[in-house]
């Protein structure tokens, strides 16, 4: 019982302080540097749009403003059957280039797959709606591809605008720099277990087309594209502008979502986490897959230390008190929101928070229907 206790405390050590800890031992002495070749060529970009009304004017006029001289930079938009006015407020821009109306709603990978039959350059960037882009982002990625011939895709970097007086998305933000510093690290070992669906750029034919469903095609398409030899690098310097999550439901729509699509990856490829699977294996499982097993790891070193706590274990004891005062926090938090001035306790929170999603997930997965990847079902966000 002992021992079992002590590899479920181990495994969560490893997936959040040790993994980002082996990371930093093994490229603390690389250093980064950036490509100083320029890309020559057209190249595509993608955008899959559904009920983006408030966004897409902006949008068009922020891609229209983009620097890039090696060639023209052509716009495929997909509208997935919008009910909105977006396809409207699209053809009545100064939009030019090739525009796809979906009559009927089919999810983002679907999108995708659509839009990438018409794609002829060959680098292609995908981005989403929202964010507001950097204008140097296209010069920034391509100059990846113009240097190496290996490079198969390219991040960008999601970077959230500061929201003043807003102590959760404060504690989102930390969060988010702990993900960052996790991506740069993988990045410099080789490749990258997953990019940015805001904005990243791809070796056209590095990609396979997407199964209808998919969930995270920022982390399939990357992945696809490794597997056939290619490397996935980062470029911190093209960055997309978003708003951060500013209360708990928002993150939890967003999180669920994400999660789900990891729970379908490791069904779907689960020779991924082996090491002869995937090139980038270890990086897919420490940082995708390993995180949806803490809560159960959680969930049975809590069990394991009820039964040593009755055996007369103080250590039991001590840790049973640590983690139902820890389970304290949110409802304290709502209460007292001073307590999450403490950088301590607002990691806490976020690491409280993302395992209770992981549940959730699972459950969405499951035993609930996600609606064309858009979003996750209405009941889970409740």
């Amino acid at each position: 019982m002992l021992i079992l206790f002590m590899m479920c405390i181990l495994f969560v050590v490893y997936v959040y302080l040790g993994y980002p800890l082996l990371l930093w031992i093994l490229t603390r002495k690389i250093e980064k540097s950036y490509p100083s070749t320029s890309y020559q060529g057209d190249i595509s970009i993608v955008m899959v749009v559904c009920n983006e009304a408030k966004n897409i004017r902006e949008k068009i006029e922020n891609i229209m403003q983009l620097n890039y001289q090696g060639g023209q930079l052509k716009l495929i938009i997909v509208d997935d059957a919008s009910d909105d006015n977006t396809v409207e407020l699209i053809e009545a821009s100064a939009f030019n280039g090739t525009l796809i109306k979906s009559k009927q709603r089919k999810g983002k990978a679907q999108g995708i797959n659509l839009a990438m039959k018409q794609v002829t350059t060959e680098l292609v960037t995908l981005i989403d709606c929202r964010q507001q882009l950097e204008l140097n982002i296209i010069n920034y990625l391509s100059s990846w591809f113009a240097q190496d011939p290996n490079m198969g895709a390219v991040s960008g970097e999601l970077k959230f605008k500061p929201l003043n007086g807003n102590d959760f998305s404060a504690s989102m933000d930390g969060y988010w720099r702990y993900e960052k510093f996790i991506r740069k690290s993988e990045a410099k070992l080789g490749s990258v277990a997953g990019v940015t669906g805001a904005l990243y750029m791809l070796r056209t034919k590095t990609f396979l087309p997407l199964a209808e469903d998919t969930l995270l095609d920022d982390v399939l398409i990357p992945m696809n594209s490794c597997a056939q030899g290619y490397q996935i690098g980062y470029d911190d310097r093209a960055i997309a502008w978003d708003l951060p999550s500013t209360s708990v439901l928002n993150e939890k729509v967003r999180k669920i979502r994400t999660l789900s699509g990891n729970y379908q990856l490791l069904f779907r490829f689960p020779s991924w986490i082996t090491p002869i699977g995937h090139p980038i294996w270890w990086q897919f499982f420490s940082h995708k897959i390993a995180r949806l097993f803490v809560p159960f790891a959680i969930i049975l070193s809590i069990l394991c230390a009820i039964k040593l706590y009755l055996s007369g274990s103080a250590v039991a004891a001590i840790y049973l008190l640590l983690v139902f005062t820890s389970f304290l926090l949110i409802p304290l938090s709502q209460v007292f929101p001073r307590l999450l001035e403490l950088k301590l306790l607002k990691l806490l929170q976020s690491f409280l928070l993302l395992n209770w999603f992981c549940f959730l997930a699972f459950y969405s997965y499951f035993f609930s229907t996600q609606v064309g990847s858009w979003k996750v079902n209405a009941r889970d966000s409740l």
